[in-house]
């Protein structure tokens, strides 16, 4: 019966094309695209994002969209509203927020920021979406726990996957004599070799400061675990004191002993980076966001095909070791959801982001789920998607923990730290001063 009245309705269609009755063929188009709206209702979606449209993460997304306009609902539509400066994406969010126009979607770090706004009611815990989908048994874990706050709360879904190391230009190890090292000590030797041979050791930047902390923050890893972070910064803790001070002369030493760029302190993010890669530094502490470049074509002859990683060195022979993950672990910014719009069709849009980003992303960024491939046949990214699968926990950031005020001050005093304008102990003395200061009002607690 319904086939014969899908024949009639052709017939009908056909003749009605024959005799020109434009109204007729009008009416029943507009029938059909209403059918079709009823299936898959209208979303319109705004997405406040960190990213630019030339990063990986802007591009999977877009695709993403496309893909899932043309696969599944037609009518879902994203407004991409990029801000690509950290703080003043943080300030927009801010202002949004407190004018009650949270975006549907947006970049979110597990900061207490961000846990504010879960228990506010803000943004959307995403445990039950994740379980109702299955999507533990998707995404790779150690991506998907950086959108989880430490109780557990998902409250982000992962853009990528990423893992920083030491990244070391081969033949400048080999013209100093020196290989990877295994702990602090031989690190501390490999750089004063790498000096003596005419090589600066280290790149690094002093003004975008989460790229220099990462090297205290190695040390204070693995001698005092995540909860010394954690607890420094809630106040618990005090920079002043054991693991603290090994921390703050680990690095004073690196600065002090010229095992840095001698512009490290104004230099960028990008000329950081691209002082190694021209091949006038021998390591560089960053994470596989810049894959690309590492193994680009673009590369001169002295680096290309050099480049290889090393992971965090461990603690001194006869010390205790409390850190024991190898290498930070993360996300790029991972993607929150608005509590207020989030609805059945957000949900739909989640579960086929997870089964589908692992092809979208393919050739710009290592994947998020399990079933993805490295982004190029290097011998170097297999080695790094084999060290990925072995991922099983995080190491907090001091930039993500830190109360504001502090974290700002971390930044700038480490710079004169390594300068030699202040010690250790004085560095140590101001960390704790500012913690006390503003800690208990930025956590919401009196702790």
């Amino acid at each position: 019966m319904k086939k014969s009245i899908r024949k009639w309705m052709a017939l009908a269609l056909s003749a009605a094309c024959a005799l020109g009755l434009g109204s007729g063929i009008t009416g029943f188009a507009q029938e059909t695209e209403t059918e079709q709206i009823q299936e898959h209702p209208a979303k319109d979606v705004t997405y406040l994002t960190v990213f630019t449209p030339q990063q990986s993460c802007y591009m999977n997304m877009e695709d993403i969209v496309k893909k899932y306009q043309e696969e599944v609902n037609p009518n879902f539509n994203v407004d991409f509203q990029y801000v690509p400066d950290r703080a003043a994406y943080l300030q927009k969010l801010k202002i949004l927020v407190s004018s009650n126009e949270v975006p549907d979607m947006w970049n979110i770090d597990t900061d207490p920021y961000a846990i504010s706004l879960l228990e506010k009611g803000y943004v959307q815990e995403l445990t039950p979406t994740i379980e109702k989908y299955g999507l533990q048994d998707v995404f790779q874990e150690a991506p998907l726990a950086w959108g989880r706050t430490r109780d557990g709360a998902q409250i982000g879904i992962p853009n990528d996957f990423q893992i920083e190391v030491f990244w070391y230009n081969t033949e400048l190890f080999e013209k100093a004599g020196v290989e990877p090292p295994e702990n602090w000590d031989e690190f501390m030797d490999v750089c004063a070799k790498l000096k003596e041979s005419g090589t600066v050791p280290i790149a690094t930047s002093g003004l975008e400061a989460p790229v220099l902390l990462r090297l205290p923050l190695l040390y204070m890893y693995r001698y005092g675990g995540n909860d010394f972070l954690l607890d420094l910064a809630r106040g618990k803790q005090k920079m002043n004191s054991e693991v603290g001070l090994k921390a703050a002369q680990f690095l004073a030493d690196l600065g002090t002993k010229g095992y840095f760029q001698e512009s490290f302190a104004s230099d960028d993010y990008t000329t950081s980076r691209d002082y190694f890669l021209s091949g006038k530094a021998a390591m560089y502490f960053i994470g596989t966001g810049d894959f690309a470049k590492f193994v680009s074509d673009d590369l001169s002859e002295d680096v290309k095909g050099k480049i290889d990683y090393f992971k965090i060195p461990k603690v001194n022979e006869g010390e205790t070791q409390v850190g024991n993950l190898d290498f930070i672990s993360n996300s790029s910014t991972p993607i929150g959801f608005s509590a207020a719009s989030f609805d059945e069709e957000m949900e739909s849009f989640i579960n086929f982001y997870a089964h589908n980003i692992g092809e979208v992303c393919e050739g710009r960024s290592f994947p998020c789920v399990k079933d993805g491939k490295a982004p190029s046949d290097d011998p170097l990214a297999e080695k790094l998607s084999e060290d990925m699968a072995q991922a099983d926990g995080v190491i907090n950031l001091p930039d993500l923990e830190l109360d504001p005020t502090t974290n700002e001050l971390f930044g700038s005093e480490a710079v004169s730290l390594c300068l030699g304008a202040i010690t250790p102990e004085e560095f140590a003395e101001e960390i704790d001063a500012s913690i006390e200061a503003n800690a208990a009002d930025y956590f919401g607690t009196n702790e």
